[in-house]
């Protein structure tokens, strides 16, 4: 499950990662077939009933509203979390959140 702005994030790491140099236009087209073939559920954006569970989390774990709300929907539906991300992974282990680990995916 993903948050709704997170296809726009893969994509847009897609691009860095192109104009850096560090991958191909054939291996951004292989890994987007990749991922279409994933049963991923898009989730539609925060509404103000979960801001303030958000921006407690943020404030607690000094995290961005973003990253708090990743948080947020795997605690709210008790999915894991997979993030290579060290303080949002501190954050969830904090919380009591179950992790991917980095080698799963």
């Amino acid at each position: 499950m993903w948050r709704a702005l997170r296809p726009l994030e893969v994509a847009n790491a897609l691009l860095i990662a192109r104009r850096r140099g560090r991958v191909t236009a054939g291996q951004i087209s292989e890994f987007i077939e990749d991922l279409a073939a994933l049963p991923i559920r898009l989730e539609p954006p925060s509404s103000p009933p979960q801001w303030p569970t958000i921006l407690a989390l943020a404030e607690r774990h000094r995290l961005t509203a973003y990253d708090a709300a990743y948080l947020e929907l795997v605690q709210r539906t008790g999915l894991p979390l997979a993030t290579l991300d060290d303080d949002l992974r501190k954050a969830a282990q904090a919380e009591g959140v179950a992790l991917v680990e980095k080698g799963e995916y």
